[in-house]
């Protein structure tokens, strides 16, 4: 079947179609709905259903798959690599794109969301204009219609006439954005709408570089003016619909095409949706969005057409008249009435009930789905699949018979409807119920890999840096991230992944590590070589003082609040406490104002105090100074803080402390306990000092057990200039911790970006995960958190998008450098979550340079 190709020439979002109309397309980002509310997805819902009540325009909606190449993604983020591990980082990214191809296959699927709008014929200038030159350039219209179809004339646009479109779709566009957050697309988009099609089953379509349709420019008489006129090149435009359509087995296509080199076949059945269900649920029956649970990508091409609350009554009451009718006939005739006139009787009286009391317009609209596959049996249970999904939901999906090159042509932008068989007329409502745009993608679509989503198994990157970067339809500019969970789900595992990823790819980064757990980094992280350093601080008379605040500040007010902050914590004296806190502030200030301060000066100038309150503070504090590590905390004034934290990859690592569990109450801390809180302060505030460094690098500072940290008070206030200070110095700041309360308090929430929420079961635990992420404690979101498998997390990106990743380290030997469980529990799952391939363990040992191909977690 031969039909006219719908597009002439499109510039910048406009489309301008062969029937002589002008479409503009916008692209949705997608929203997170998943695990929202009810009455967070009504909300959503009712802007939906707003926008198709008031547009009162006809409108194409496209869920198109983009399937993207993992080796162009990977060769992308290359180019953006830096620093003096580049040549790692290279080497580490190919290695990474050849794993996921063979665990995921060479493309990756996601689904992206265009609307087009069809905008209402600009009226001519001159509005004196009488009926005989109305009459006349309609006239030439005609002629110049016939003569483009019969080719014997190019299509030709008046210079004035798209300016006059470029207006109107500006007002369109104020409509489409406040309703459903949609911006323009750009040429390249609509290039890859076009080009794509002929790739279905077959590949990534290719796309032209600045690439633009060609014109020439004219000057015409126009109403006695000379204006200016463009004659798009017609065939230019053709040069994107490359390949061969076979269109003979009827109920599919066979796309030929040129693929890298070789004739590639796939195959392509439409599908169209020959009757809708008169009442869908809300939520529930998300019929649009249901596609992507499915294993395979499938494509949806809606049209539709406002008919005004008047048309419709007339349309509903026509209807109801022809029922009538054809249910007198079967009674005159002895015949019982068919059972689909009965249940259609009754729905038209409630459909017309209904439409005189909500004064709501109909919506005209067309559905339709394609499927794509290699070959045909593929294809075949591919169809079969999607018809079964939506007969379960009571809607009737068919393959039509001869009518598959029209529904190819119906999912090019600026196309009209071709398949006029199977129309419904649907209320804005059911329109808004498929939920266009909802997405379950995940992450920034560029950066390093770190796991997968989805049925799909959709792979996720991230860029740490990318929220700082004002890009559109993030949701914050915050850098830091929480990493929360109960013991041994996976939130330290990922915490030191992504952080090795960000070093690797140009940042650095200061880890703080106070169970010791990463001091077999310098040997397994071969790649990184010198630029690892791992500082262990131990009770060496070497290492004294090297927490002492007057230390590791030269700013003398920096170091007298720091060694308040810790002096305070240690004792208990609390700010209001008018008796004791100006005596412990006066020794810190005395002793700042010295020689050579150190936290030892303020302890003797307590003990020596004349003043019986002085001396109680003075014992108290040296009750802790004795322990075998305070030398770290208590200096004697002789030396600053040796510690250099020049290399890409830091870690701090102090022996011998006794966090408590996170769960005991501070009043019950012991001397060891509470020394070794203390101690985290003092890193902290080493970690503000590091953030401060070179503004143009990218900073991580990982805080492992963070709550030791924020479960105090100066701890918080110190750990909230950390986050601020951060986001000025771009530098983010990782909060691994099991409690997500200690991250509640609004200035510290709204100061983190992305969160990765491991498997929690306490029920007031989880409570506060779903607080922190913004989601609602829904029965779904609860058993949700609870029913996560090791290494799976529910992540929050910085567009606000929620879903479950199963974190992925793709590589045996950093599976092994980042894994902290015992040994023992290592032995007893080795076997079941790592597939080594061949002798590659002897490889990592023998020559690790090498090991890297072949194994996968």
């Amino acid at each position: 079947m031969n039909i006219e190709f719908p597009i002439n020439y499109f510039e910048g979002n406009l489309i301008f179609s062969e029937d002589g109309s002008c479409w503009a397309y916008y692209q949705l980002a997608g929203y997170n709905y998943d695990f929202l509310a009810d009455d967070e997805k009504d909300y959503i819902f009712t802007k939906i259903k707003a926008f198709f009540w008031q547009i009162n325009l006809e409108t194409h909606m496209l869920v198109v798959p983009n399937f993207q190449s993992i080796e162009e993604k990977h060769e992308r983020f290359k180019e953006k690599l830096s620093g003096p591990l580049k040549d790692a980082a290279v080497k580490h990214t190919d290695d990474a794109a050849m794993q996921l191809e063979n665990i995921l296959g060479k493309e990756g699927t996601e689904y992206r969301f265009f609307l087009g709008v069809k905008l209402p014929k600009p009226e001519n200038k001159n509005k004196n204009n009488s009926f005989f030159k109305d009459l006349k350039e309609a006239w030439k219209e005609f002629i110049g219609g016939v003569n483009t179809a019969s080719g014997l004339d190019t299509p030709e646009i008046l210079e004035e006439e798209i300016e006059r479109y470029r207006r109107s779709e500006r007002r369109i566009f104020n409509k489409v954005h406040s309703r459903i957050k949609a911006d323009p697309v750009n040429e390249e988009a609509i290039q890859w709408l076009i080009r794509r099609n002929w790739y279905r089953g077959i590949g990534k379509a290719p796309i032209l570089k600045n690439w633009s349709p060609a014109y020439s420019v004219d000057y015409k008489e126009f109403e006695d003016n000379e204006v200016l006129v463009r004659r798009p090149l017609y065939h230019d435009v053709l040069r994107l619909t490359e390949g061969f359509v076979d269109d003979s087995p009827k109920r599919s296509l066979v796309l030929k095409q040129m693929y890298e080199g070789d004739e590639v076949e796939g195959h392509v059945a439409f599908l169209t949706v020959a009757n809708v269900p008169y009442e869908i649920e809300f939520p529930g029956e998300e019929w649009l969005y249901i596609i992507q649970n499915l294993d395979f990508p499938v494509e949806v091409s809606i049209r539709t057409e406002t008919m005004d609350n008047r048309k419709a009554l007339n349309a509903v009451r026509n209807k109801r008249k022809e029922l009538k009718d054809q249910d007198r006939h079967a009674q005159e005739t002895g015949n019982e009435t068919n059972l689909n006139v009965l249940s259609g009787k009754q729905e038209a009286h409630e459909l017309e009930a209904h439409l005189q009391k909500s004064r709501m317009p109909l919506i005209k609209t067309s559905i339709v789905l394609a499927v794509s596959a290699e070959d045909e049996d593929e294809l075949k249970r591919r169809c079969d699949t999607v018809k079964d999904m939506y007969q379960d939901m009571m809607f009737q999906v068919e393959q039509p018979y001869g009518d598959q090159w029209l529904a190819f042509n119906e999912f090019l932008p600026g196309a009209k409807r071709y398949v006029k068989d199977y129309v419904h007329f649907m209320e804005p409502a059911t329109v808004a119920g498929g939920m266009f745009g909802a997405t379950k993608q995940l992450g920034d679509g560029e950066g390093f890999f770190i796991g997968s989503t989805g049925v799909l198994d959709q792979p996720v990157y991230i860029m740490p840096n990318r929220a700082a970067q004002g890009i559109r339809g993030t949701k914050t500019n915050a850098l830091s991230a929480a990493f929360l969970g109960s013991l041994g789900g996976g939130k330290s595992f990922t915490a030191n992944l992504i952080t090795y990823l960000s070093v690797l790819s140009g940042g650095k980064a200061l880890v703080v590590d106070p169970k010791g757990e990463r001091g077999n980094w310098g040997d397994d992280l071969y790649e990184l070589k010198e630029e690892i350093n791992i500082v262990s601080l131990s009770t060496q008379e070497a290492d004294r003082g090297r927490l002492d605040p007057f230390a590791i500040h030269q700013d003398v007010k920096e170091a007298e609040t720091l060694a308040l902050d810790i002096l305070t914590f240690l004792t208990g004296v609390r700010l209001g406490d008018s008796e004791r806190f100006p005596k412990l502030t006066k020794a810190v200030r005395e002793v700042a104002e010295g020689e050579k301060p150190c936290l030892t000066k303020v302890l003797e100038y307590l003990v020596e105090s004349d003043d019986t309150v002085s001396k109680q503070l003075g014992e108290h504090i040296r009750s802790f100074s004795e322990l075998s590590f305070a030398q770290l905390l208590f200096g004697d004034g002789e030396k600053q803080s040796s510690i250099s934290l020049d290399n890409a990859l830091n870690v701090l690592q102090i022996q011998n402390l006794e966090l408590p569990a996170p769960d005991t109450d501070p009043d019950k801390y012991n001397l060891s306990e509470m020394l070794s809180v203390a101690m985290m302060l003092p890193i902290s505030s080493f970690a503000l000092k590091f953030i401060h460094s070179d503004r143009s690098i990218f900073k991580t500072v990982l805080l492992d057990e963070a709550w030791a940290v924020l479960n105090t008070s100066q701890g918080s206030h110190l750990a909230t200039r950390l986050v601020r200070a951060g986001r000025a110095m771009n530098a983010g700041i990782y909060f691994v911790t099991q409690n997500a309360d200690d991250l509640l308090d609004e200035k510290m929430k709204n100061n983190i970006g992305m969160k990765f929420a491991f498997r929690s079961t306490d029920p007031k635990e989880i409570e506060n995960v779903l607080s922190l992420l913004n989601l609602k404690h829904t029965e779904y979101n609860a058993s949700t958190l609870r029913e996560l498998q090791n290494g799976q997390c529910l992540f929050q990106d910085i567009t606000g998008r929620v879903g479950v990743v199963s974190i992925n380290a793709l590589f045996k030997d950093l599976f092994d450098a980042f894994d902290s469980r015992p040994p023992a529990e290592r032995l007893e799952v080795s076997e079941e979550e790592i597939v080594p391939d061949g002798e590659v363990d002897d490889l990592i040992e023998e020559e690790p340079e090498t090991a890297r191909s072949g194994v996968y977690v």
